[in-house]
């Protein structure tokens, strides 16, 4: 079976050759490393341009920037070329231990027909440090709990999601940027819960390292001033006829 990992970069030329490169040398043994570049004005091109040439299995694209402080278009552009059989979308300022697609191969072919998404913790690190400065996990047991926790806050780790890309093929993984902007995967997690998708949790840490700095798309979205977890929430309240 083979992994696909697709890497959205925008304006990341602090971050993105480690992460590019913690991609590019995963244990697992076929893995294929998919960048799409979201119209950077930095330097992240050339360093893509850079890596390529040492690394040239690396499949290097671009997309419109057309919504703020998402990925959406970018990602788009990686599920159309990717070619695995399972897919991880990371951000370009994170990067992973060299055995994460490993651990993460392991428990979906423990599973396969079963188990079509999962997500795991992820170890916060202070800018370029490489500091730990906290953990972050979610836990439920099935779609029902996940579908009451989900009318609070987003329990799922985004970058560490990890999607059988047959998902993908049956129209599964479709966001709405254009209304939910830097949230739209709060709303596609909802989705999937409705099409009775389990995202599972995995309680141990897999090698999935979260870099937290002032320039993240996370901060950008909050100060947009728009209660994004609010209209999602409010959606998917009246669609499951939750009375909470």
């Amino acid at each position: 079976m083979k992994a696909t990992i697709i890497i959205p970069c925008y304006n990341s030329e602090k971050w993105i050759e480690e992460s590019v490169h913690s991609a590019l040398n995963q244990t697992y043994p076929d893995v294929e490393v998919i960048v799409v570049d979201n119209e950077s004005s930095d330097n992240s091109v050339k360093l893509l341009e850079k890596i390529k040439e040492q690394r040239p299995e690396l499949v290097v694209s671009s997309a419109e920037n057309i919504y703020p402080n998402c990925w959406d278009e970018a990602r788009s552009e990686g599920f159309r070329l990717m070619t695995g059989d399972y897919v991880l979308v990371m951000g370009s300022d994170d990067y992973l231990e060299e055995n994460f697609i490993e651990n993460c191969m392991n428990i979906f072919l423990k599973a396969p027909d079963e188990i079509k998404a999962i997500q795991s913790p992820v170890k916060g690190v202070k800018a370029a440090t490489g500091v730990v400065v906290n953990t972050v996990q979610h836990s439920y047991k099935n779609i029902e709990q996940f579908k009451l926790m989900v009318m609070e806050r987003c329990p799922v780790n985004t970058p560490t999601v990890m999607y059988n890309t047959q998902l993908y093929r049956d129209g599964l993984l479709k966001t709405h940027p254009e209304k939910y902007g830097g949230a739209a995967d709060y709303d596609l997690y909802c989705r999937l819960a409705d099409n009775e998708i389990m995202i599972y949790p995995i309680p141990a840490w897999l090698g999935f390292n979260y870099r937290w700095h002032e320039d993240q798309a996370t901060w950008k979205v909050h100060k947009e001033g728009i209660s994004y977890d609010s209209m999602i929430q409010s959606y998917w309240r009246e669609k499951w006829d939750l009375k909470i």
